[in-house]
């Protein structure tokens, strides 16, 4: 159990008392944490009225509940947690014992967590972390996500074509991603970030390890024998084919009317 009340009053009140914060972004940020670390406990007393406010964060379903959370449509499946891990090698800068610099391979461990779901709307919804590092502007992890996701259904769909009706049209990125609501968090030992403001993960072994993982979970989803499961694959195929034909039949109108 995590208490900030005693830091952050000491902070208010010795250090910085005409301050003003933004109360919603402190809040924002707790619950972004305590769905990040999930069982941890936050709480934010806000003293400033005469009658104190209490904010309590604890969310013991980490990311599926970040996913729900965050969804804004009426869900057409659950929300599925997709995990796994992968190793890869990487060179490094080290200081050798005569003070010189020298390059030395590291062992790496990723760990990949992803919750998704699908509603029946078409706003798309991806939030990404590092280490419980916010990366708004994405970057590996959600590269290998995004390929990995495409490239599954993209796959699922071909393989039952012709029950589907999909014709001679290829399903394109968005329309897998129209509804999609996703939290992508990979946790590894010394991330590269690109630039100062750490939004965008740069460490390159992490697409592939991330796209290995997702494809292998999805699949195993996708693919599951249970009958809500092979309902919610179903529902999600035809609304991605669906998608589909409905850009396609909006391009071909469009065209004829500049024919015309």
């Amino acid at each position: 159990h995590l208490s900030i009340r005693r830091q952050r009053q000491m902070c208010i009140r010795d250090s910085v008392k005409d301050a003003h914060f933004a109360v919603d972004e402190l809040l924002g940020r707790a619950r972004q944490t305590a769905f990040l670390v999930p069982g941890l406990a936050l709480k934010i007393t806000d003293e400033r009225a005469a009658e104190p406010v209490e904010h309590a964060f604890k969310f013991d379903g980490g990311l599926v509940e970040f996913a729900d959370f965050l969804a804004k449509d009426t869900p057409l499946t659950s929300t599925w947690r997709l995990s796994g891990s992968g190793a890869f090698t990487e060179t490094i800068p080290v200081l050798n014992e005569q003070g010189n610099m020298e390059s030395r391979e590291v062992d790496r461990n990723c760990e990949v967590e992803v919750a998704l779901r699908w509603g029946v709307g078409y706003e798309t919804e991806v939030k990404s972390f590092v280490n419980i590092i916010a990366t708004p502007k994405g970057g590996t992890h959600v590269a290998g996500f995004e390929q990995a996701l495409l490239k599954t259904l993209r796959a699922q769909i071909d393989s039952v074509a012709r029950k589907l009706k999909v014709g001679n049209d290829k399903i394109e990125k968005d329309d897998v991603f129209a509804g999609l609501t996703a939290v992508v968090s990979v946790r590894l030992a010394e991330p590269q970030f690109e630039g100062q403001t750490k939004e965008i993960l740069g460490t390159p072994a992490v697409k592939n390890i991330v796209a290995n993982v997702i494809a292998k979970a999805l699949n195993e989803r996708l693919n599951s024998t249970k009958r809500d499961d092979k309902a919610q694959s179903a529902l999600l195929l035809e609304k991605i084919v669906a998608e589909m034909k409905s850009v396609s039949y909006t391009h071909l109108r469009a065209h004829e009317t500049l024919m015309n």
